[in-house]
């Protein structure tokens, strides 16, 4: 595997996955809105990181 497709693995399962499971479980309606708006901004950072890292590296 190389390092390029370990990297985007590891952003799915470290930054995106428990994002959308924060608001897929339910949690936004226990926690107050500034933690709801945190996720979010974890789940457009690591959307960000795989657009801008995911691409095919032009040789």
């Amino acid at each position: 595997m190389k390092n390029r497709n370990l990297f985007i693995l590891l952003i799915i399962i470290c930054v995106l996955a428990p994002g959308i499971h924060y608001f897929i479980g339910g949690k936004q309606f226990d926690n107050s809105s500034i933690r709801n708006i945190l996720v979010g901004v974890q789940i457009v950072g690591g959307l960000l990181l795989l657009f801008l890292y995911g691409r095919k590296e032009s040789k």
